[in-house]
């Protein structure tokens, strides 16, 4: 294959020639809208099914909890299929899993069977894993030098779909009054037919496959060569967990804590949306900035506006206005530190290496999503949800010191210091 070097980088390229079309990248951002709109309407509906098939209020948060375990195990299976089969296939195979995943929580919650439900919620994981790794596939279509670009690009699409998901609860019930099933049914009827949708858009329309380079894999059936993780990557790695940890934390108590503070529902559901927009809609600008001053540099700044964020919803803590804007910021900052600690992750590492990193930081943000979630109950109840954004501002802060340390140079546009 015809490659070119990118300054600075010591990585090759594909040329100008080799470069696959555009309609690549517009599949990539077709499924991440429907698969977004799935995984975030399943989400949205995961509590609510449980509760009612289990009774109890204790078994609310067991689907979420049960989804972060299954998106950690399918980031491992999916980079180990990418390697092997390229990206096409591994993004279709997870989408299909996540089809699977919505029928059998279906089947549960009619059948009133909670293990069934939660069965299908290990499954639905994989769905969220394939919206994730989208953005590595989009970097895939490009020079080293637009990479921030291009996984904003897809980012930025499943802005559409996520923010669109939690607000099709009530059709997607009507719907499902309709064919004679419970209301709560319906919502994984709507996304099975959208992880159905963005599993036929990847396989039709990521052509050509992004395998991990065929240079990299060496002979038929030869492992690629592994590549030890070096400053860069174990940089990009902390700055996705401790990002990720602090985002989770600090938004999981926030409609509880808006709840105690009399807000309506309503409410709650526009701040949740507003959220979710600063998580996905700024990542054309987050992209861009990233290949513009580097993925170190990035990073930092990443770590300060959540620093911000985080600082401004324990002072704004009871005012409803102040406490929105800080979670708009929140997710600001977390979507600048996904990029720019995506980047590092896989940066001047050979192609077909990149998705076992990949799987890594996958596994990395689930780890810290399951903390976060677990941790915010308790300092919340013991110092209420100001003491909660507060420990989220001082862990957030450390992605500043950890962003300083750059031994070597940062192989992303503009990264040099």
């Amino acid at each position: 294959m015809n490659t070119d070097t990118v300054i600075g980088s010591g990585t090759p390229r594909r040329s100008a020639a080799a470069v696959p079309p555009p309609a690549s990248l517009r599949a990539l951002q077709v499924a991440s809208v429907l698969g977004g709109l799935a995984q975030s309407l399943a989400g949205a509906a995961g509590a609510l099914l449980a509760r009612e098939v289990g009774g109890s209020d204790a078994v609310a948060g067991l689907p979420q909890a049960l989804l972060v375990a299954g998106s950690a195990i399918a980031a491992l299976a999916l980079s180990a299929l990418t390697r092997r089969a390229g990206r096409r296939l591994a993004l279709s195979a997870g989408l299909v899993v996540a089809l699977t995943g919505s029928v059998v929580t279906m089947a549960g919650g009619a059948a009133l069977r909670l293990p069934v439900v939660l069965a299908g919620s290990l499954l639905l994981g994989a769905g969220n894993t394939v919206v994730m790794l989208g953005r590595y596939a989009a970097a895939d279509l490009v020079p080293q030098a637009a990479r921030g670009r291009a996984m904003g690009a897809v980012l930025a699409a499943t802005t559409l779909g996520a923010v669109a998901g939690p607000n099709l609860l009530a059709p997607a019930g009507g719907l499902a009054g309709v064919l004679g099933l419970d209301a709560l049914t319906g919502p994984y009827l709507v996304a099975a037919v959208a992880f159905a949708a963005a599993a036929a858009t990847i396989a039709a329309g990521l052509r050509p496959d992004q395998p991990p380079a065929v240079g990299d894999l060496g002979p038929r059936g030869a492992a690629p060569r592994r590549v030890p993780i070096a400053a860069r990557g174990v940089t990009g790695l902390a700055v996705l967990t401790v990002a990720n940890l602090v985002m989770v934390g600090v938004m999981t108590m926030a409609p509880v804590h808006l709840h105690h503070a009399g807000s309506s529902l309503a409410a709650i559901g526009l701040v949740i949306s507003l959220h979710i927009a600063g998580m996905f809609a700024p990542s054309p600008l987050s992209g861009w900035l990233t290949d513009r001053i580097g993925a170190v540099r990035a990073a930092a700044c990443a770590g300060a506006v959540l620093t911000i964020a985080a600082g401004s919803a324990a002072v704004w803590a009871h005012a409803t206005v102040g406490l929105t804007a800080a979670l708009v910021l929140l997710g600001v900052g977390w979507n600048l530190a996904l990029l720019s600690g995506s980047a590092l992750l896989t940066a001047g590492v050979p192609a077909g290496e990149r998705p076992r990193r990949e799987g890594w930081g996958e596994v990395g943000m689930g780890v810290a999503a399951a903390g976060g979630g677990v941790l915010a109950g308790p300092v919340m109840a013991g110092g209420g949800y100001a003491t909660l954004a507060a420990a989220g501002a001082i862990i957030a802060a450390v992605i500043l010191p950890i962003a300083r340390r750059r031994p070597e140079r940062d192989a992303t546009a503009g990264g040099s210091a």
